[in-house]
């Protein structure tokens, strides 16, 4: 392969655009458009360092002992090496390895020649080829960072061990949905795929989680006492419930106070804890209540909610999500879970409650809003955990809009005022939610997508 700078120059030549300009009196979609070109010239610079990081890897094979570079240069590895010409961590070095190793083209074996064929030379020798050939585009060109593409690579070689035949179209369907993502949202989108190809993985993994599970307790030298818990899903989903709907409480107070103020006769003081603060506050008051106390001592009352398909709870194989933690479950940790009366277990394809309550009522139902969650996931925006959301209507409904699953939608305090006070639409198609912007930020307003849809893969046929 031959190594080119000719991308990494093109996008050099965008960012050259902005010199001189004077950042502080530059308009922000200016500024804009500047970190995007600079992002790319990052991205192509990462893709042309993997390349030449990569043949260096190759040189420094461990069979070729002394004689590989790596050992050659007075380095134990090729990832050493490439952390020390970075000045930073073997683990950033390790993941542009990786990449490029997925990525960089191979041999392949030639292809047998046909059975009319006498001379065994005649055999035609395929062409070089990439592990992840669509994984290897989307890095070429720019599309994904190499931290994205490095968790994509190590998610594509474990599905690739439990269904090599379906591996193309995973690969597929994973870069083309990942490049509109985040990295949280990436991460999150392969767990729930490589638990789709993995269910016994996933339930083996909670049973090691469990057993495993634990909370330090140390008393510090300043005079504080440092608590560290590592703990199952099924330990930590009351606990991960509890303290997100005291934040949502929190926030929720602060919003409907600012909405207040200014009006005569009424004084709030501000509740400015962080949500750090507020999460050491309710979990202290669930304790002190535990041991004697006779009134709910957080105001928080939620429910947590686990959701999996009917034919796998029939079948016992599959996976399941908790409200608030994006790692799936085994169908089986669902099962103990459901025992606790506390845990609402909702099984999709069976039976559904009625969900249009009518124009009549301003507040959404409880089954409304399982089924925003649903759909929506959390924050149909940010895609913040359930806890921390309201469901909202779209059409007003003092102006007539109707209190139903079309007519709503999941936010968290921040989205909510940030969407409705920024000029942005919102459209429910189906079971998706759009966010149009407003022509300020995209004059074409293109739609985006929202809600669970953002981040979720289409189940694999």
């Amino acid at each position: 392969m031959n190594f080119s700078t000719a991308e990494l120059d093109r996008t050099v030549a965008v960012a050259r655009a902005f010199e001189g300009d004077d950042l502080g009196s530059t308009s922000a979609n200016r500024l804009v458009e500047l970190q995007s070109a600079l992002v790319q010239v990052r991205r192509m610079s990462e893709v042309a360092l993997g390349e030449v990081a990569g043949e260096l890897a190759r040189r420094s094979d461990p069979a070729e002992g002394l004689q590989g570079v790596a050992r050659k240069w007075g380095f134990a590895s090729p990832g050493q090496m490439l952390a020390d010409a970075l000045g930073g961590s073997e683990a950033e070095a390790h993941r542009i390895l990786a990449v490029a190793d997925a990525t960089r083209p191979r041999e392949v074996e030639p292809s047998a020649p046909d059975s009319d064929t006498s001379d065994a030379d005649d055999a035609t020798p395929a062409p070089a080829a990439p592990r992840f050939p669509v994984l290897a585009q989307a890095v070429s060109s720019g599309a994904l960072s190499m931290e994205a593409a490095c968790v994509i690579t190590r998610a594509l070689e474990r599905i690739e061990q439990v269904a090599p035949d379906k591996i193309v179209a995973v690969e597929q369907k994973i870069v083309s949905k990942a490049q509109s993502l985040n990295l949280r949202d990436i991460r999150r989108m392969l767990l729930a795929e490589e638990a789709w190809h993995r269910p016994r993985d996933v339930e083996e993994r909670d049973r090691v989680a469990f057993e495993n599970r634990y909370v330090q307790i140390k008393d510090e030298a300043d005079g504080s006492v440092g608590i560290h818990a590592r703990l199952d899903v099924s330990t930590a989903a009351p606990i991960v419930t509890l303290l997100k709907g005291a934040v949502k409480k929190v926030m929720r107070t602060r919003r409907d106070n600012a909405q207040k103020k200014g009006k005569v006769g009424m004084d709030f003081s501000e509740d400015d804890r962080t949500p750090g603060q507020i999460h050491a506050d309710a979990l202290s008051a669930a304790a002190r209540h535990s041991l004697g106390c006779t009134e709910v001592p957080t105001g928080v009352t939620t429910t947590i909610v686990l959701r999996a398909n009917i034919e796998d709870v029939e079948s016992g194989v599959g996976c399941a999500s908790v409200d608030g933690i994006d790692s799936p479950i085994s169908v089986g940790t669902l099962r103990r879970m459901a025992v606790d009366i506390e845990v609402l277990p909702m099984i999709m394809g069976g039976d559904s409650v009625p969900l249009d309550v009518g124009c009549k009522d301003r507040l959404f139902s409880a089954e409304i809003k399982l089924a925003l969650v649903e759909r929506d996931g959390g924050c149909s925006w940010c895609h913040a955990p359930p806890s921390y959301c309201e469901a909202h209507h779209i059409k007003w409904w003092k102006h007539g809009g109707p209190t139903d699953l079309s007519n709503g939608v999941l936010l968290c305090v921040s989205c909510h005022h940030r969407i409705h006070h920024g000029d942005w639409d919102i459209e429910i198609r189906g079971t998706e939610v759009w966010f149009i912007p407003p022509a300020s930020i995209d004059p074409d307003r293109t739609p985006r997508i929202g809600g669970k849809a953002h981040y979720e893969l289409e189940p694999a046929t």
